[in-house]
């Protein structure tokens, strides 16, 4: 059963595995072929109106991999509100052996809950937590970007591109910088646009198609032929906006052409983040006795960042610029090339006004 179909849009999630020995220091042995494992796995979600959902979907296809490989139970746990998501982690923590949380929003909590319990395991996707039983997994989205800005810089033929997010936090301005570095490093002109911030729109929200429909029917407007968007499920709006005028659009987080199968005559490519691999590697990781804490930074190199495999025939077609994006994706895979990871660095990087 997929239970990602189950699911309301979420901003966070907390997976759970459930020992069922007598004693949490009894190693957990995973299932053998046509054996039942010791292991429950808990999921708490939320309704909260600011959630992205493409995050929790991401997680759930890490899970559903999981229940593919062995043989495990499930419980769902379900905020209806912010102020309960405290309470079901602790409640998660205090029966369970792992809790897996995504977003940043949970980080603060997966930090007191780790502090609370300290022989727990504990990861956070999409967040930073230091301490001794936490895997924290941040994902270099900036790399993935930068692909799309070599896209974007290459195929305009306005000489002016686009970017919308979604609400001003250090993911989305790691996808904006990404994608403006890349759009320069092939087409100044269209870069300087963005970094003097007239291409760039935020819609303060994950969730509002409408506000990112107008906000990138403004940017059409102004003359951008292709935007960019990291905006969550709010990025329908953005292919609505580019299907009414006749434009080209960049996705984020998934495979949007799949996602959106109507929508994909407009979409370029998206990038690609596989929070589900980590998912998977967790509790795999827990089942196998090999769990390790520590910062996990994913990014192009480590295969948790990459191109969807979904293109628009216009850029499947274009031989030669696929042939760049694949040598500029091994350069940053190399360290060659360095990825700015803040809008800020830009102005640094490339001044308006060189010397």
């Amino acid at each position: 059963m997929k239970i990602g179909k189950l699911m309301s849009a979420i901003l966070a999630i907390a997976i759970a595995t459930l020992s069922y020995a007598c004693s949490t220091d009894e190693p957990i042995a995973p299932s053998e072929p046509g054996g039942t494992s010791r292991v429950r796995i808990g999921m708490s979600v939320d309704e909260w109106e600011l959630s992205d959902k493409i995050l929790e979907d991401a997680v759930l296809e890490g899970l559903d991999r999981i229940l593919a490989d062995y043989e495990v139970k499930t419980q769902v746990m379900v905020s209806k509100a912010s102020d309960q998501y405290e309470n079901n982690l602790d409640a998660l923590a205090k029966e369970n052996d792992l809790v897996i949380s995504a977003g940043l929003k949970m980080a603060p909590l997966a930090a007191r809950m780790s502090a609370k319990y300290p022989d727990r395991k504990f990861v956070i996707i999409d967040g930073k937590v230091e301490s001794p039983n936490v895997r924290s997994v941040e994902f270099r989205e900036n790399e993935g970007a930068y692909l799309m800005g070599v896209i974007a810089g290459s195929m305009t033929k306005s000489g002016k591109v686009g970017f919308i997010g979604g609400m001003e936090l250090p993911v989305t301005k790691r996808y904006q910088a990404g994608f403006i570095a890349g759009v320069m490093s092939v087409n100044q002109e269209a870069g300087n646009l963005m970094i003097e911030g007239t291409m760039i729109k935020y819609s303060g929200s994950y969730t509002d198609s409408s506000k990112v429909r107008s906000l990138a029917g403004d940017l059409y407007s102004q003359g951008a032929d292709i935007v960019m968007h990291a905006a969550g499920m709010s990025g329908e709006g953005l292919y609505e906006a580019a299907e009414d005028m006749g434009m080209l659009a960049l996705g984020s987080e998934r495979d949007e052409a799949l996602a959106y199968p109507e929508k994909a005559p407009v979409i370029l490519a998206s990038v690609v983040k596989d929070a589900g691999m980590y998912a998977y590697d967790a509790v795999k990781d827990v089942l196998e006795g090999s769990f390790t804490q520590g910062l996990v930074s994913s990014g192009i190199k480590e295969g948790g960042i990459r191109i969807s495999d979904t293109l628009h025939p216009e850029l499947e077609a274009n031989e030669e610029l696929l042939e760049l994006v694949h040598s500029v994706a091994g350069d940053i895979a190399s360290e060659t090339i360095i990825v700015p990871e803040d809008p800020e660095e830009l102005e640094a990087i490339y001044p308006a006004n060189p010397e």
